[in-house]
Protein backbone atom coordinates (compact mmCIF):
# COMPACT_ATOMS: atom_id res chain seq x y z
CA UNK A 1 0.00 0.00 0.00
CA UNK A 2 2.67 2.46 1.06
CA UNK A 3 4.56 1.52 -2.16
CA UNK A 4 1.61 2.22 -4.45
CA UNK A 5 0.71 5.60 -2.91
CA UNK A 6 4.68 6.58 -3.28
CA UNK A 7 4.49 5.88 -6.75
CA UNK A 8 1.66 7.96 -7.09
CA UNK A 9 3.31 10.65 -6.00
CA UNK A 10 6.32 10.15 -7.55
CA UNK A 11 5.48 9.52 -10.86
CA UNK A 12 5.06 12.96 -12.07
CA UNK A 13 8.48 14.04 -10.55
CA UNK A 14 10.01 10.78 -12.61
CA UNK A 15 8.34 11.17 -15.96
CA UNK A 16 9.65 15.27 -15.35
CA UNK A 17 12.59 14.69 -14.36
CA UNK A 18 14.06 11.39 -16.43
CA UNK A 19 13.65 13.43 -19.84
CA UNK A 20 15.16 16.84 -18.61
CA UNK A 21 18.23 14.88 -17.63
CA UNK A 22 18.68 13.46 -21.03
CA UNK A 23 18.18 17.30 -22.25
CA UNK A 24 20.98 18.26 -19.38
CA UNK A 25 23.39 15.85 -20.84
CA UNK A 26 22.91 16.10 -24.05
CA UNK A 27 23.18 20.43 -23.90
CA UNK A 28 26.31 19.94 -21.81
CA UNK A 29 28.03 17.84 -24.58
CA UNK A 30 26.91 20.18 -27.53
CA UNK A 31 28.30 23.25 -25.33
CA UNK A 32 31.42 21.38 -24.70
CA UNK A 33 31.69 20.99 -28.12
CA UNK A 34 31.10 24.62 -29.47
CA UNK A 35 32.28 26.43 -26.37
CA UNK A 36 35.25 24.59 -25.06
CA UNK A 37 36.04 25.05 -20.86
CA UNK A 38 33.91 28.27 -21.26
CA UNK A 39 30.95 26.33 -20.94
CA UNK A 40 31.60 25.83 -17.59
CA UNK A 41 31.99 29.04 -16.15
CA UNK A 42 28.88 29.81 -18.55
CA UNK A 43 27.02 26.94 -16.51
CA UNK A 44 28.54 28.38 -13.40
CA UNK A 45 27.24 31.33 -13.53
CA UNK A 46 23.83 30.55 -14.81
CA UNK A 47 23.25 28.41 -12.01
CA UNK A 48 21.29 31.00 -9.49
CA UNK A 49 18.93 31.35 -12.25
CA UNK A 50 18.86 27.46 -13.44
CA UNK A 51 17.80 26.62 -9.75
CA UNK A 52 14.90 28.89 -9.96
CA UNK A 53 14.09 26.99 -13.04
CA UNK A 54 14.10 23.98 -11.69
CA UNK A 55 11.96 24.77 -8.89
CA UNK A 56 8.84 26.55 -11.10
CA UNK A 57 9.44 22.99 -13.04
CA UNK A 58 8.94 21.22 -9.72
CA UNK A 59 5.43 23.67 -9.37
CA UNK A 60 4.51 22.99 -12.63
CA UNK A 61 4.74 18.88 -12.32
CA UNK A 62 2.83 18.93 -9.05
CA UNK A 63 0.18 22.10 -8.80
CA UNK A 64 0.12 23.29 -12.62
CA UNK A 65 0.07 20.87 -14.99
CA UNK A 66 -2.06 18.73 -13.56
CA UNK A 67 -4.60 21.09 -13.41
CA UNK A 68 -3.95 22.37 -17.38
CA UNK A 69 -4.20 18.65 -18.32
CA UNK A 70 -7.75 18.24 -16.74
CA UNK A 71 -8.73 21.92 -17.82
CA UNK A 72 -7.67 21.17 -21.65
CA UNK A 73 -9.88 17.66 -21.47
CA UNK A 74 -12.56 19.74 -20.32
CA UNK A 75 -12.06 22.58 -23.22
CA UNK A 76 -11.91 20.06 -25.87
CA UNK A 77 -14.97 18.32 -24.78
CA UNK A 78 -16.81 21.10 -24.81
CA UNK A 79 -16.05 21.75 -28.50
CA UNK A 80 -17.23 18.71 -29.65
CA UNK A 81 -20.56 18.72 -27.33
CA UNK A 82 -21.30 22.77 -29.33
CA UNK A 83 -20.25 21.64 -32.69
CA UNK A 84 -17.24 23.69 -32.59
CA UNK A 85 -15.12 20.82 -33.29
CA UNK A 86 -14.38 19.75 -37.12
CA UNK A 87 -14.90 16.28 -38.29
CA UNK A 88 -12.18 15.71 -40.30
CA UNK A 89 -11.29 12.43 -39.50
CA UNK A 90 -11.36 11.29 -43.25
CA UNK A 91 -9.18 13.43 -43.85
CA UNK A 92 -6.47 12.20 -40.85
CA UNK A 93 -7.20 8.63 -42.65
CA UNK A 94 -6.62 9.39 -45.93
CA UNK A 95 -3.11 11.52 -45.17
CA UNK A 96 -2.02 8.75 -43.10
CA UNK A 97 -0.26 9.05 -39.45
CA UNK A 98 3.31 10.49 -40.45
CA UNK A 99 2.07 13.65 -42.72
CA UNK A 100 -0.58 14.46 -40.19
CA UNK A 101 1.71 14.78 -37.87
CA UNK A 102 3.99 17.21 -39.81
CA UNK A 103 1.01 19.12 -40.41
CA UNK A 104 -0.06 19.53 -36.98
CA UNK A 105 3.36 20.62 -36.12
CA UNK A 106 3.16 23.14 -39.29
CA UNK A 107 -0.43 24.32 -37.69
CA UNK A 108 0.93 24.42 -34.56
CA UNK A 109 3.95 26.51 -34.69
CA UNK A 110 1.55 29.09 -37.11
CA UNK A 111 -0.55 29.22 -33.98
CA UNK A 112 1.49 29.63 -31.47
CA UNK A 113 3.17 32.07 -33.47
CA UNK A 114 0.65 34.76 -33.58
CA UNK A 115 -0.29 33.21 -30.01
CA UNK A 116 3.27 34.40 -28.92
CA UNK A 117 2.81 37.83 -30.71
CA UNK A 118 -0.18 38.29 -28.50
CA UNK A 119 1.61 37.52 -25.10
CA UNK A 120 4.10 40.15 -26.07
CA UNK A 121 1.39 42.89 -25.94
CA UNK A 122 0.76 45.66 -23.17
CA UNK A 123 -1.63 43.23 -20.98
CA UNK A 124 -0.58 39.89 -21.70
CA UNK A 125 3.31 41.00 -21.42
CA UNK A 126 3.55 41.18 -17.32
CA UNK A 127 2.83 36.88 -17.03
CA UNK A 128 5.21 36.61 -20.32
CA UNK A 129 8.17 38.53 -18.92
CA UNK A 130 8.85 35.71 -16.63
CA UNK A 131 10.04 33.33 -19.68
CA UNK A 132 11.79 36.57 -21.00
CA UNK A 133 13.79 37.17 -17.26
CA UNK A 134 16.56 34.78 -17.64
CA UNK A 135 19.85 36.90 -18.23
CA UNK A 136 21.96 34.09 -18.75
CA UNK A 137 19.81 32.28 -21.58
CA UNK A 138 20.12 28.81 -21.22
CA UNK A 139 17.91 25.43 -22.84
CA UNK A 140 16.16 25.60 -19.68
CA UNK A 141 15.04 28.59 -19.77
CA UNK A 142 12.21 27.29 -22.05
CA UNK A 143 10.69 26.13 -18.47
CA UNK A 144 10.62 29.84 -16.76
CA UNK A 145 6.77 30.04 -17.06
CA UNK A 146 4.48 31.72 -15.34
CA UNK A 147 0.99 29.75 -15.28
CA UNK A 148 -0.76 32.46 -16.58
CA UNK A 149 1.12 32.06 -19.50
CA UNK A 150 0.84 28.72 -19.75
CA UNK A 151 -2.92 28.64 -20.08
CA UNK A 152 -2.31 30.87 -22.83
CA UNK A 153 0.20 28.55 -25.23
CA UNK A 154 -2.79 25.96 -24.76
CA UNK A 155 -4.63 27.83 -27.67
CA UNK A 156 -2.31 26.11 -29.57
CA UNK A 157 -3.72 23.12 -29.03
CA UNK A 158 -7.63 24.31 -28.65
CA UNK A 159 -6.97 25.65 -31.88
CA UNK A 160 -5.78 22.33 -33.83
CA UNK A 161 -8.29 20.22 -31.63
CA UNK A 162 -10.87 22.42 -33.42
CA UNK A 163 -9.72 21.38 -36.75
CA UNK A 164 -10.33 17.92 -35.44
CA UNK A 165 -7.18 17.18 -35.47
CA UNK A 166 -6.76 13.18 -33.39
CA UNK A 167 -5.07 12.67 -29.93
CA UNK A 168 -2.27 11.09 -31.29
CA UNK A 169 -1.70 14.38 -33.81
CA UNK A 170 -1.90 16.74 -31.02
CA UNK A 171 0.32 14.54 -28.35
CA UNK A 172 3.36 14.54 -31.37
CA UNK A 173 2.56 18.36 -31.66
CA UNK A 174 3.20 19.65 -28.37
CA UNK A 175 6.21 16.92 -27.81
CA UNK A 176 8.03 18.13 -31.19
CA UNK A 177 7.46 21.99 -30.70
CA UNK A 178 8.56 21.45 -27.05
CA UNK A 179 11.89 19.60 -27.31
CA UNK A 180 12.69 21.87 -30.53
CA UNK A 181 11.88 25.05 -27.91
CA UNK A 182 14.68 23.51 -25.69
CA UNK A 183 16.85 23.68 -28.39
CA UNK A 184 16.28 27.25 -29.84
CA UNK A 185 16.77 28.64 -26.17
CA UNK A 186 20.05 26.44 -25.89
CA UNK A 187 23.03 28.59 -25.43
CA UNK A 188 24.63 27.97 -28.93
CA UNK A 189 25.41 30.43 -31.94
CA UNK A 190 23.87 28.63 -34.57
CA UNK A 191 22.04 29.97 -37.53
CA UNK A 192 21.77 26.64 -39.48
CA UNK A 193 23.17 27.75 -42.58
CA UNK A 194 20.77 27.31 -45.44
CA UNK A 195 18.36 25.86 -43.37
CA UNK A 196 17.74 28.54 -40.92
CA UNK A 197 15.70 29.51 -43.78
CA UNK A 198 12.91 27.32 -42.98
CA UNK A 199 14.21 26.22 -39.27
CA UNK A 200 13.89 28.59 -36.45
CA UNK A 201 17.71 28.81 -35.07
CA UNK A 202 19.36 29.06 -31.57
CA UNK A 203 20.59 32.42 -32.74
CA UNK A 204 17.49 33.93 -34.24
CA UNK A 205 15.77 32.78 -30.91
CA UNK A 206 18.91 34.77 -28.69
CA UNK A 207 17.57 38.03 -30.30
CA UNK A 208 13.82 37.54 -29.36
CA UNK A 209 15.27 37.51 -25.75
CA UNK A 210 17.53 40.46 -25.98
CA UNK A 211 16.86 42.76 -22.99
CA UNK A 212 16.66 45.69 -26.09
CA UNK A 213 13.07 45.85 -27.35
CA UNK A 214 14.35 45.82 -30.76
CA UNK A 215 15.41 42.63 -31.02
CA UNK A 216 12.80 40.69 -28.55
CA UNK A 217 10.01 42.24 -30.51
CA UNK A 218 10.92 39.81 -33.39
CA UNK A 219 11.61 35.56 -33.41
CA UNK A 220 8.15 34.24 -32.18
CA UNK A 221 8.23 31.25 -33.94
CA UNK A 222 9.16 27.99 -32.35
CA UNK A 223 10.04 25.67 -34.95
CA UNK A 224 9.45 27.42 -38.46
CA UNK A 225 11.58 30.71 -39.54
CA UNK A 226 9.51 30.79 -42.66
CA UNK A 227 6.12 32.60 -40.57
CA UNK A 228 8.85 35.42 -38.99
CA UNK A 229 10.00 36.19 -42.69
CA UNK A 230 6.97 35.78 -43.99
CA UNK A 231 5.25 38.02 -41.93
CA UNK A 232 8.16 40.89 -41.10
CA UNK A 233 9.28 39.83 -37.71
CA UNK A 234 11.85 37.87 -38.64
CA UNK A 235 15.43 39.38 -36.99
CA UNK A 236 18.93 38.36 -36.96
CA UNK A 237 21.48 40.67 -38.18
CA UNK A 238 24.95 38.81 -37.05
CA UNK A 239 26.14 37.33 -34.10
CA UNK A 240 24.49 37.77 -30.58
CA UNK A 241 26.46 39.64 -27.73
CA UNK A 242 23.56 41.65 -26.36
CA UNK A 243 22.14 41.09 -22.86
CA UNK A 244 19.33 39.32 -22.33
CA UNK A 245 16.78 39.61 -19.70
CA UNK A 246 13.96 42.38 -18.90
CA UNK A 247 14.43 45.81 -17.41
CA UNK A 248 11.14 45.14 -14.97
CA UNK A 249 11.68 43.67 -11.42
CA UNK A 250 10.97 40.83 -10.69
CA UNK A 251 11.42 40.42 -7.37
CA UNK A 252 13.60 37.80 -5.96
CA UNK A 253 13.35 34.20 -6.60
CA UNK A 254 10.48 31.83 -7.81
CA UNK A 255 7.89 33.50 -5.65
CA UNK A 256 8.65 36.86 -6.65
CA UNK A 257 8.16 35.44 -10.41
CA UNK A 258 4.92 34.52 -9.80
CA UNK A 259 3.98 37.02 -7.90
CA UNK A 260 5.42 40.17 -10.52
CA UNK A 261 2.65 40.45 -13.01
CA UNK A 262 -0.20 39.89 -10.14
CA UNK A 263 1.69 43.28 -8.62
CA UNK A 264 1.75 44.81 -12.16
CA UNK A 265 -1.86 44.35 -12.84
CA UNK A 266 -2.80 46.04 -9.85
CA UNK A 267 -0.91 48.35 -10.20
CA UNK A 268 -2.34 49.33 -13.76
CA UNK A 269 -5.85 48.71 -11.96
CA UNK A 270 -5.27 50.88 -9.62
CA UNK A 271 -3.45 53.88 -11.87
CA UNK A 272 -6.60 53.25 -14.07
CA UNK A 273 -9.13 54.16 -11.36
CA UNK A 274 -7.26 57.00 -10.18
CA UNK A 275 -7.25 58.43 -13.45
CA UNK A 276 -11.24 57.86 -14.04
CA UNK A 277 -12.46 59.71 -10.87
CA UNK A 278 -10.01 62.11 -10.93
Amino acid sequence: MLLDVANQIFAPFASAIGPLMACAFVFAVLAWLTKGRAALADAKAAAGETKINLIMVLIDTVAVGPFLAVGMALLVGRLGAHGLQLDTTRLWTWLGRWPTIVLAVVLGDFFGYWRHRAQHSKWLWPAHAIHHSDTHLTWFSLERMHPIDRIGSLLDMVLLSALGMPTWALAANALVRHYYGFFVHADLPWSLGKAGLVLNAPLAHRWHHVRDVEGSGHNFATVFSVWDRAFGTFYQPGPCNAPTGVREDMGKGALGQYAHPIKVWLQSARTEELRLSS
